[in-house]
């Protein structure tokens, strides 16, 4: 192998060593650990820095696209709602034929692939899907939670499918417009990742708007870069009060910052604040539940598994260790579904 005494190879990996402050190593009460949680929400609305969107909308108005599609169990209709001056978003709304007083409220947040069809099960005319595109890795978790009784809000993420930039529209519905997006938004001082957890919070004051959803009962679930997007957007808004996190819960140092990932990933001085873990913990007490596979590849499971020792700590000092729950689970890159369902449909 080629070497140069000029390759940055050595600062590089001393760089987390160097700066990665671990904020819970030396917490061992209820109290210490409250107040780290504490100080990490606050500087992650500086890291995330949704106030620096211009222009965002303060009412938003949605308007219905489309006729809705009638299943057995759930009723699916398309919204447009503008989100920032001349930026809007679209969504998807599964109401449940039965809702009532105690009826949950979910932001279900899509990972990479096609955008927000990829959990809806619909083609690209809106249309009931017949043909399974590509992987299902995301197993159309929110037309499963609408089935166990959730209403559920589904938007398009930004760089996604119909949220794509207009030069990418004619290319292949799987590919993203991550890249540049995660490029120009930087300058401005912003990430694909700010935007993101913007429409999560977005949805979350849909949500309880809607007189179907108990506002007590609102939660989020993502999965993979979607579950980027709901752990930080829980994070910073405790409206969610449940949050599922699928094929994400890892470390920087074995996942984001060792293998391959989309820019997406990628956010500007976030480890000065923590670990992906760490930002799990500062969610507590609320509930919260994880789920890791055993074979991903992206996410291995061996520093997942010491991300959730972490978490638990984190609980346990606080006493509530019954609302942290991982799902370990025999499979690759994606939804289980197996507890995460039931979890948010309670």
């Amino acid at each position: 192998m080629k070497t140069s005494p000029y390759s940055p190879d050595g600062f590089m990996n001393s760089l987390y060593e160097n700066i990665y402050a671990n904020p819970f190593e030396k917490v061992n009460t209820k109290e210490d650990a409250l107040s780290v949680c504490e100080r990490i929400r606050a500087e992650a609305k500086n890291i995330f820095s949704i106030d620096k969107i211009p222009n965002k909308i303060k009412e938003f108005k949605p308007v219905p696209v489309g006729k809705p599609l009638k299943y057995k169990e759930y009723t699916l209709q398309k919204f447009s709602v503008e989100i920032c001056t001349g930026l809007y978003m679209a969504y998807f709304m599964l109401t449940p034929e039965k809702t009532n007083e105690n009826t949950p409220g979910v932001v279900a947040l899509c990972g990479h692939g096609y955008g927000v069809r990829h959990i809806l099960n619909i083609s690209k005319k809106g249309n009931k899907k017949l043909i399974p595109y590509l992987d299902n890795y995301q197993k159309n978790f929110a037309v499963e939670l609408a089935k166990k009784g959730c209403v559920v809000i589904a938007p398009e993420l930004i760089g996604f499918g119909e949220a794509r930039l207009q030069k990418d529209l004619i290319k292949p519905f799987y590919i993203s417009s991550c890249d540049e997006l995660s490029h120009h938004l930087l300058p401005y001082g912003l990430t694909t990742a700010t935007m993101r957890v913007y429409q999560a919070v977005v949805c979350a004051r849909l949500l309880e708007s809607n007189n179907k959803v108990n506002k007590s009962k609102i939660s989020c679930m993502g999965i993979s870069g979607g579950g980027l997007t709901a752990l930080y957007a829980s994070v910073i808004d405790d409206a969610f009060k449940k949050t599922v996190v699928s094929g994400y819960v890892n470390t920087f140092k074995d996942s984001i910052l060792s293998l391959w990932h989309c820019p997406d990933n990628y956010i500007p001085d976030i480890i000065r604040t923590g670990e992906i873990y760490d930002f799990a913990c500062a969610i507590a007490p609320r509930k919260q539940l994880i789920e890791s596979g055993t074979k991903d590849k992206l996410f291995p499971i061996n520093a997942s598994k010491k991300a959730h020792e972490r978490i638990k700590r984190i609980y346990s000092l606080l006493g509530e260790e019954d609302n942290i729950q991982i799902d370990v689970f025999d499979g690759k890159h994606s939804v289980s579904g197996r507890k995460a369902f039931d979890f948010l449909s309670e």
